[in-house]
């Protein structure tokens, strides 16, 4: 799902995470060169990167909250992961909270209880990291799967199936429309063989199929990566195991229009 705190199209969260990252493990790194060898201007570094570090913290935080609740799916795997995910990074901005408190000031040592806070906060933010790079790369989350000719997300809403879709002009090689007709939600899609209608829900767990990607004939949910042929329904790659629904698609006159009968349901009946 794209990332809902973004800046044309890039997501802010990943921009700003790495800096508090950054200093934080920098940070420990100077405190212990600084005991080694008693550089107060170390001390000093350690102390500044930490408070950096949590400033920007509180930006990235924003920005992660308003992905969890706005582009993770309720029912999606990465629900759970992302609160953990959100709830590590919590604790970890806390501790150099109360970290920069106990040391007191930029020219203070730090003491023992504060070097083994540190040293924990680095481990759990690389336990942290390894969970934020699963959001992306496995739930694909912030990720926007359109490629660089795919064109904008369409969205329209009909009164009803005797009004066409769309125009048939109106989508490029490889670009989804998602229609809204009364109760039902339709993703139509143009491939090299033509253009298709399908239920927008993935079989699998209910994925919008209108927020995926559609490379050749072959359209990928954004949820769990379950991928359909276009022109069969048929999955081509789980973890669905059940056909997509697919919709007759009529032109007339240039006009796209979806037949509310789905050509499964036909095939059923015959």
């Amino acid at each position: 799902m794209r990332a809902v705190a973004q800046i044309k199209g890039h997501p802010i969260h990943p921009m700003l995470i790495s800096f508090p990252i950054g200093l934080w493990v920098t940070s420990f790194v100077f405190d212990i060169i600084a005991v080694r060898f008693e550089n107060n201007l170390l001390w000093s570094a350690g102390f500044y990167a930490i408070i950096a570090g949590c400033v920007v913290a509180v930006c990235a935080a924003v920005a992660g909250v308003a992905d969890l609740l706005g582009a993770v799916p309720s029912n999606s795997s990465a629900k759970k992961r992302g609160y953990l995910h959100g709830g590590i990074n919590t604790v970890v901005l806390l501790t150099y909270i109360y970290v920069a408190y106990r040391r007191g000031g930029p020219w203070d040592a730090p003491d023992g209880v504060a070097l083994l806070l540190s040293g924990l906060c680095v481990l759990l933010l690389a336990v942290s990291g390894w969970l934020g790079g699963t959001l992306v790369y496995r739930n694909q989350i912030g990720v926007d799967r359109r490629f660089a000719n795919a064109g904008k997300q369409k969205s329209r809403t009909l009164s009803g199936w005797e009004k066409p879709a769309c125009n048939q002009s109106e989508l490029a090689d490889g670009q989804l429309m998602l229609v809204k007709v009364r109760n039902e939600r339709v993703t139509i899609g143009r491939c090299g063989e033509g253009i298709f209608a399908f239920s927008d829900h993935c079989t699998h767990r209910g994925g919008p199929l209108s927020d995926g990607a559609l490379i050749g004939c072959t359209v990928q949910c954004p949820w769990h990566g379950s991928q359909f042929d276009l022109t069969t329904g048929r999955v081509v790659a789980g973890p669905a195991d059940e056909k997509l629904k697919l919709y007759d698609v009529e032109i007339r006159d240039g006009e796209v229009y979806v037949h509310s009968k789905r050509i499964t349901d036909e095939k059923k009946a015959a």
